[in-house]
């Protein structure tokens, strides 16, 4: 059966050229497909754009390129660029100088490009000199990017339907050979994901590789394949709550997901999945799995492409096997990362690089210590909501602490030491545990170590009053405060201990 001879719209403004439409599934598998196609795509052109030659080459995902007409330009041996993903403007400018030496006055060389792959690449050339104007370039673009959809799937297929039936088996064989070694030298979710994605590229091209994980209730996922190391669910950017995405909502009957064009369907999220290359670029093509991993895990897969209509049926269910193939390892995964379901909203910590930074950088340029602690609790109350914060520094090994709050401008020896033992703060102090948090009545009251090198030798206390929005999610940020700080705190105690001529620091007060 011959190709629709019809035009059909490239689906953008009026008055850009029509192409004919390639059946794919034909074309593959009759040579004569193509030819026809060809003349009609050729036929069609020369209305708006006239030219003596119109040459179309294919590139397969393999590989190489192939020649879809016309035939006669393959007795030529036209040494073809081969694009990397992409072809580069000097060897279009070599191709179309080679085409004008053989006696095309005009030539214009372009790739037809599929998300950040070229597929294809088109040629026209005519015998008169000076024949394409801007107006012909943007035709011929546009037409280019008509093509590009049917390109993309026709250089996905072309070298399985051509070679002989084992070699899919072998693509399959090596698929599977490449996420069992995935599995086995990936330490991390982000490293994993990556290896997975180069895994599938060869059988599935795609702009990026998602991995999802879903909290007991399905509420919110957790973005797997940037989770660089440690526990999960603690960067609030990897979560995505119910009111950006719900995968459930998006799948069939066999729990497959499959877009043509996610970006005309508003149940897919904008700005969430974006290429690496080009930075940014929205993911159209969406094709996706759900699965269920070993304790109860549910996770999904998702593969996307910048480019519309690239995946089909077999697509998906070749997403659904790799699913079901990477489960076990997604489980192990998720065991190693200890993971739990994310905190309510409300309990939610906030990020806390920048402000971090900027109180690495008042305790290195601030010489009084008083002034210091005092920028430090100004600086900590942007991103922990409490109400007091208070230094517990311990002066000798037994369990006696001194309290310092912010702005205090007494020696430490000034201070009065304060028993510590069987409370919480002792036995973090002491190492018996990592944190505390404790919420009595409403007041909440956390408790982190200031450690160096290894050993504790105090602790940061933080209290909120009733009602506290102080909770267990904000022991992370408060640890990391409290690791920023700790190397100061010990230079102060360490002083402390010297003779009361060489101590430095807070300035002694006169005794009334």
């Amino acid at each position: 059966m011959l190709p629709d001879p019809r035009p059909e719209p490239s689906g953008h403004a009026g008055g850009e050229p029509l192409v004919p439409l390639l059946r794919v599934e034909q074309a593959l598998g009759d040579p004569a497909v193509l030819g026809t196609w060809h003349a009609a795509l050729s036929n069609l052109l020369a209305v708006e754009v006239p030219h003596d030659l119109l040459g179309l080459w294919l590139y397969p995902t393999e590989g190489g390129a192939v020649l879809l007409g016309p035939e006669a330009l393959a007795q030529d041996e036209l040494a073809l660029p081969i694009p990397a993903p992409q072809l580069e403007q000097r060897q279009l400018l070599l191709l179309e100088e080679i085409i004008r030496d053989a006696g095309y006055a005009s030539a214009l060389c372009l790739p037809i490009r599929f998300g950040r792959r070229d597929v294809g690449l088109l040629l026209v050339a005519d015998l008169r000199p000076d024949r394409y104007r801007d107006e012909d370039i943007l035709r011929l673009t546009t037409m280019a990017r008509s093509l590009a959809p049917a390109f993309a799937r026709l250089a996905r297929q072309w070298s399985t339907a051509q070679g002989p039936a084992p070699d899919r088996w072998q693509r399959v064989a090596g698929l599977v050979d490449a996420i069992a070694d995935a599995a086995a030298h990936a330490t991390t979710a982000e490293r994993y994901v990556a290896a997975l994605s180069r895994a599938l590229e060869p059988l599935l091209p795609h702009d990026q590789l998602e991995l999802l994980i879903a909290d007991p209730s399905e509420a919110r996922h957790y973005r797997l394949s940037e989770h660089a190391g440690g526990p999960l669910w603690q960067d609030p950017s990897l979560i995505l709550g119910a009111d950006v995405l719900r995968p459930s909502d998006l799948l069939d009957a066999e729990g497959r997901l499959l877009f043509a064009d996610a970006c005309r369907d508003p149940r897919w999220p904008r700005g969430y999945f974006t290429a690496a290359e080009p930075a940014g670029a929205e993911l159209r093509a969406v094709v996706g799995a759900r699965f269920q991993a070993p304790g109860g895990l549910t996770g999904y897969l998702l593969a996307g492409s910048i480019g519309p209509d690239m995946y089909d049926a077999e697509d998906a269910a070749l997403i659904a096997r790799t699913a079901r193939l990477v489960a076990a390892q997604v489980a192990a995964l998720s065991a190693g990362g200890v993971a739990r379901p994310p905190a309510a909203p409300s309990e939610r910590a906030p990020a806390v690089p920048a402000n971090l930074t900027e109180v690495a950088e008042a305790l290195a340029m601030v010489m009084e210590p008083a002034e210091a602690t005092a920028r430090v609790a100004e600086l900590a109350g942007r991103f922990l909501p409490f109400d007091a914060m208070q230094f517990a520094v311990r002066l000798s090994e037994g369990d006696r602490v001194v309290l310092i709050s912010p702005g205090e401008r007494r020696l430490l020896p000034d201070l009065p030491l304060i028993p510590v033992a069987g409370t919480a703060l002792g036995r973090v102090v002491q190492g018996e545990l990592p944190s505390s948090f404790d919420l009595v009545a409403g007041e909440a009251r956390l408790v982190v170590p200031l450690r160096v090198a290894g050993r504790v030798h105090g602790a940061l206390v933080f209290t909120a009053a009733p009602p506290a929005v102080l909770n267990p999610a904000h022991v992370r940020p408060a640890q990391q405060l409290a690791d920023g700080v700790a190397p100061h705190h010990e230079l102060l105690r360490r002083a402390a201990l010297l003779p009361p001529p060489f101590r430095p620091g807070w300035k002694r007060e006169p005794r009334p």
